[in-house]
C-alpha cells in the first residue's frame, strides 16, 4: 500500500496550493507590484494641452468712399444739357442757375472735359485760359469745384456761407497755397459756389465780374 503523505509533505503542497489559487508565485517575496496603468488613463495622460485663445483680429479701416460719376466712360462724353437732363428738376435748376451764372462772367468759357475715370466727365470752366472751376454730378448730386490760392481764399465771406458752404470748408483739401472746395449745391450751396467763385474772379481779374 502506497505511504500516506507525511505532515511535513502536506504542508509543502498546501503551500504551493495556497500559492496557485491565490496568482501569486510563492517563491516571490516583499510587496506585491504596481498594477499598469489602465487605457483610459494612458489615453488621458497622451492629449495635448489645450492652447491659449487666440487674440481677437482686429477690423480693418473702413475704406473712404470713393463717388460714383454720373458720366464715367470715356467713350461715351454727355452734351452739356445732359447734366442737368439727369437730376431731379429742383436740383436741376439750381445746377443750371450756377452754369448761367458762369458763362455770364467776361472771359469765362465752358466745354465738356474728362477728369479720368474717378471723376469721369464734367463741365469745366476757364477765365482767360485758366482753370477757374468745374461742375460734376457724383452719387446723383450735383457738385462744384474750386481751388483757390490765398489772395482768392481771402476774399470769401465765409462767415455767411449757408452750413453747404460751411462743410465744404471743413472738408477742403490740398495746401494753404492751393485749397480745394467741393461744394454740394443743394440747398445753399449754389449760392455759396457763386461766392466762391466770385472771390475768385475778383482775385484774377477785379474788372471781369459780370
Amino acid at each position: 500500500m502506497p505511504k500516506s503523505p507525511s505532515k511535513k509533505d502536506a504542508g509543502q503542497n498546501s503551500g504551493r496550493n495556497s500559492g496557485q489559487n491565490s496568482g501569486k508565485d510563492p517563491k516571490v517575496s516583499g510587496k506585491a507590484k504596481a498594477a499598469p496603468a489602465s487605457a483610459e488613463t494612458s489615453k488621458l495622460a497622451s492629449r495635448p494641452t489645450s492652447k491659449p485663445p487666440s487674440p481677437p483680429k482686429l477690423s480693418k479701416p473702413a475704406k473712404p468712399h470713393r463717388p460714383v460719376p454720373a458720366f464715367p466712360r470715356k467713350n461715351q462724353p454727355p452734351t452739356p444739357a445732359a447734366f442737368a437732363a439727369r437730376l431731379p428738376l429742383s436740383l436741376g435748376k439750381r445746377f443750371d442757375q450756377v452754369r448761367s451764372y458762369l458763362l455770364k462772367q467776361r472771359g469765362v468759357s465752358e466745354d465738356v472735359f474728362f477728369y479720368g475715370p474717378e471723376s469721369g466727365w464734367a463741365l469745366r470752366y476757364l477765365a482767360a485760359a485758366r482753370p477757374l472751376c468745374s461742375l460734376h454730378i457724383h452719387d446723383e448730386q450735383p457738385i462744384g469745384i474750386v481751388s483757390l490760392e490765398p489772395a482768392a481764399a481771402a476774399g470769401v465771406d465765409w462767415r455767411a456761407l449757408s452750413p453747404a458752404g460751411q462743410k465744404a470748408r471743413k472738408q477742403a483739401h490740398g495746401s494753404p497755397a492751393l485749397l480745394w472746395l467741393d461744394v454740394e449745391l443743394e440747398g445753399g450751396g449754389a449760392t455759396d459756389f457763386r461766392s466762391i467763385v466770385r472771390a475768385k474772379l475778383a482775385a484774377q481779374d477785379p474788372g471781369g465780374l459780370g
